[in-house]
């Protein structure tokens, strides 16, 4: 675990698309993920890598690093983390497109 101090939990909302995403994981996977998203719940923004990092436009990356990578981009949002958009990563930088989706899923949230 790379060293971080001990945050509030951090609400953490998750958007329908997402939890989509993640129910079509096999199970073992998706306890990975969940295990990945419950420290960005306990550490909030003081979680970095290898667990998440900045992708610009006020979006963060949450990483699943074994294989599949899998990829969960959030946002902050009145003080909670909203979970956005996920893929399984298959390239080597998330496209335009999907940051355009991101913005877009989280300005509607905030709203």
């Amino acid at each position: 675990m790379p060293k971080m101090s001990y945050h509030r939990n951090m609400r953490v909302s998750t958007l329908r698309p997402v939890k989509e995403f993640l129910n079509k994981l096999d199970d073992p996977l998706r306890m990975h993920v969940q295990h990945v998203i419950d420290l960005l719940e306990q550490y909030g923004h003081t979680l970095s890598m290898p667990y998440a990092k900045p992708i610009g436009r006020g979006l963060w990356e949450l990483r699943y690093t074994g294989r599949p990578h899998i990829r969960v981009i959030y946002g902050i949002c009145r003080g909670s983390a909203v979970l956005v958009l996920g893929f399984k990563k298959q390239r080597s930088a998330s496209k335009q497109r999907d940051m355009v989706l991101a913005c877009k899923r989280l300005a509607e949230y905030c709203a």
